[in-house]
């Protein structure tokens, strides 16, 4: 298929210009103002002024969370786990699969193309990815807290990956989560396998002070660099509770950070450094994470809180402004997953694009696109997403394997069973 997009406020780098987009395949082939023989297309798309951008990197989230979004609110993360647990270990593989395809009708819905799943049970959570043709790089090894052994071997879990046509990321809960043992094994298999490794790190007070008691006053960070975690591609998750010191470890290696300050909020966990932590070079992204702990997965909202929380915390409204936000939701969760030629529109690169509506109140008068993106945008104003050259969502439509009527039936059941134990 052959697209072109037309009379678009194109968003490319740092600045928005007004233009045409061609696309052949799965890749963007032309960005610029002169306007293509329009009989050469299989589908011409009218932009009409409204913004054509990257799609969105969702670089943390654990999708199967889906059908048990409000189930435990209003707790701190420690009780809130041990309720969480049980229930999600209560679901079947085929629970597991709906609930995902929930959560990608979702993430299509507001403009998110690209995540990094961390779930455990892989081969249902594979196989809605598969499914819907989203962009994701899976989690092996041991996501489960307290998690002894893994669930199949490592090598049949990266095959289980790997043939589903998916990248894939060595995945460890947590120094609290995962035994000393097993974070050994994981560093030892990334390695043999070049792959990239991530975790949970510094998400609470209690992680924290824990960790330095069991372990000689040694902070999370101070741990996993022991443990040789981080002398390979790594990212972690949440790094709510990082001193000036536990940055200049991060600083020294490559790290990604994920913030998910929607979910760090709701759980009280705390407020993020990312301002400090982008000051010491240090690449930061968002995540939802889970609609257990988020209740939604809306890019629009991570990106807001990005901008402003920092800035309350410091006292200063010029820190973080609201291009380099949206960076850190797209180009730099793409850095962080690893994904190559995506995160912004530019010839060469895959073609995973959302339009956005600009004609609501909102928006109005557009005096600056970008800001409006950041502070005023909504997920209801993404019309349109695209993932490596296919139509995934268009204007109330889902092209993502599964019918929405289906997924809403099976979800349901699920809650029922659910509300039944």
């Amino acid at each position: 298929m052959k697209y072109l997009f037309k009379n678009a406020n194109i968003l490319s780098s740092e600045e928005v210009i007004f233009g045409n987009v061609v696309v052949a395949e799965n890749k963007i082939v032309y960005v610029g103002k002169n306007l293509p023989n329009e009989k050469k297309f299989d589908e011409v798309i009218d932009v009409n002024g409204n913004l054509l951008m990257s799609g969105f990197i969702n670089a943390h989230c654990h999708t199967p969370s889906t059908v048990l979004r409000g189930i435990s609110d209003d707790k701190p993360l420690e009780e809130w786990l041990e309720d969480i647990i049980p229930k999600e270990r209560a679901l079947s593989d085929d629970d597991i699969y709906w609930s995902t395809m929930l959560g990608i009708m979702e993430y299509v819905r507001g403009g998110i193309t690209g995540v990094e799943e961390d779930f455990g049970r892989l081969v249902p959570v594979v196989k809605a990815h598969k499914t819907s043709g989203l962009r994701a790089r899976i989690s092996i090894g041991f996501p489960n807290v307290a998690q002894k052994k893994e669930d199949m071997p490592l090598d049949k879990q990266l095959e289980v990956v790997q043939e589903a046509g998916l990248s894939a990321v060595c995945f460890a809960h947590s120094v609290y989560g995962t035994s000393e043992e097993n974070f050994e094994k994981l560093i030892t298999f990334a390695a043999k396998n070049g792959l990239p490794v991530s975790t949970h790190m510094s998400e609470t007070l209690t992680e924290v002070g824990d960790c330095t008691v069991k372990n000689n006053d040694l902070s999370p960070p101070q741990l996993l660099e022991d443990y040789g975690f981080f002398d390979r591609q790594a990212t972690v998750f949440h790094a709510v509770h990082c001193d000036k010191d536990d940055l200049d470890i991060l600083a020294n290696y490559d790290i990604n950070i994920v913030s998910c300050p929607a979910s760090n909020l709701k759980l009280a966990s705390g407020i993020a450094p990312i301002y400090a932590a982008s000051q010491k070079g240090i690449n930061v992204a968002l995540g939802t994470d889970g609609a257990y702990s988020n209740n939604s997965y809306d890019m629009f909202k991570e990106m807001f809180l990005a901008a402003t929380l920092n800035k309350a915390a410091l006292y200063k409204a010029d820190i973080l402004p609201a291009h380099k936000v949206v960076q850190m939701a797209t180009q730099n969760g793409a850095k962080t997953l690893g994904f190559e030629n995506v995160g912004d529109i530019k010839e060469g690169n895959f073609a995973d694009l959302i339009l956005v509506d600009l004609n609501g109140p909102h928006h109005q008068p557009v005096n600056n696109i970008i800001s409006n993106l950041v502070y005023s945008a909504k997920v209801a104003d993404v019309y349109f997403t695209m993932v490596n050259g296919k139509i995934l969502y268009h204007n109330g439509k889902y092209n993502i394997g599964e019918s929405p009527e289906k997924i809403y039936e099976k979800v349901t059941k699920i809650k029922n069973k659910l509300n039944k134990r």
